[in-house]
């Protein structure tokens, strides 16, 4: 029971990962940063100014991309100088059963130690996260624990049935639970059906379920960044999740949209892309005009084998 347990949280993370990122594998430069609408590059700091009166601003990275962390944390750092105090931090990382122990973290009450060992955090959490996280402890900032636990997602998953999570993890289980869009399951299912046979094993029939899954967790990341907002209307919440989730405007973004559509939502979604010479910005800005207000751009070389 446990062996089965442990291999679908790791199917779990592995799906995340892949759906994030077509290759995995260390950035060799700073991404370029474009505004779609313009074309413009932006540095961290032009960016930072851009989006600093946003409610919320999703950040679609790819998981396993170190110079995408990099930027992340230095777009944490700037809209800090431009925020102070009225900014936090929301991570699709972060578990929202995990919020008690990783608010003790924050203010100092246990060891890091203590609340890794509480919190299932991500493979890569040193590396990717823990930067984010440190700054947010020093600074004395909030962060939001935004995912369902993967016990419940993964439960969804197997059974494809609410009836099949168990009752310990119903009580994060969002309502209401919004159906996605047929452009969001249209480009999930692109994305699978392409993973078939490739990454990992994935069947036709197994497809709806795990869309399923997805689904569950954009209606619950939403649902908690809804009542974040609704108690802190004057922070600028700053979540970091897969660019799957919120790419297009899709995902979670739209069960955000659904759930408060007063709020001001930025979204910034990293691609893999060829430069090919001096209009790199507007020819990028035009092409990928529809996956979010801007774009932070990977050469796609650094795309590996699945690029």
């Amino acid at each position: 029971m446990i062996k089965n347990f442990v291999r679908k949280e790791a199917i779990l993370w592995a799906l995340a990962v892949l759906l994030a990122a077509p290759g995995l594998t260390k950035a060799a430069k700073v991404p370029d940063i474009v505004e779609t609408a313009t074309g413009r590059s932006l540095s961290v700091s032009e960016l930072a100014h851009e989006v600093k009166g946003a409610d919320v601003i999703f950040f679609g990275e790819f998981h396993d991309n170190a110079a995408i962390h990099e930027l992340e944390a230095a777009l944490f750092e700037a809209l800090y100088d431009k925020k102070g105090r009225d900014l936090a931090l929301s991570l699709e990382m972060a578990e929202q059963d995990s919020q008690p122990v990783l608010d003790a973290y924050l203010k100092g009450k246990i060891e890091e130690a203590a609340y890794l060992a509480q919190s299932r955090p991500w493979p890569n959490y040193k590396e990717a996260y823990r930067p984010v996280v440190e700054f947010a402890k020093t600074h004395d900032l909030a962060v939001v624990a935004a995912s369902i636990p993967r016990p419940a997602a993964a439960a969804y998953a197997r059974t494809g049935t609410l009836d099949g999570i168990p009752e310990a993890w119903k009580p994060y289980v969002p309502e209401p639970l919004y159906p996605s869009s047929l452009a969001y399951e249209r480009k999930f299912t692109k994305i699978m059906t392409a993973l078939k046979g490739r990454a990992m094993p994935v069947s036709e029939e197994t497809i709806p379920k795990l869309f399923a899954a997805q689904s569950l967790k954009d209606n619950a990341m939403a649902e908690r960044l809804a009542a974040y907002k609704k108690s802190h209307p004057d922070h600028l919440v700053y979540h970091l999740t897969g660019a799957v989730h919120s790419g297009g405007y899709l995902g979670t973004v739209e069960q955000l949209h659904r759930r408060r559509p007063d709020l001001a939502i930025q979204v910034i979604t990293a691609v893999f892309a060829e430069p090919s010479g001096t209009d790199d910005g507007v020819q990028m800005g035009t092409l990928y005009k529809d996956e979010g207000d801007y774009i932070v751009v990977v050469p796609k070389k650094e795309a590996g084998d699945g690029g």
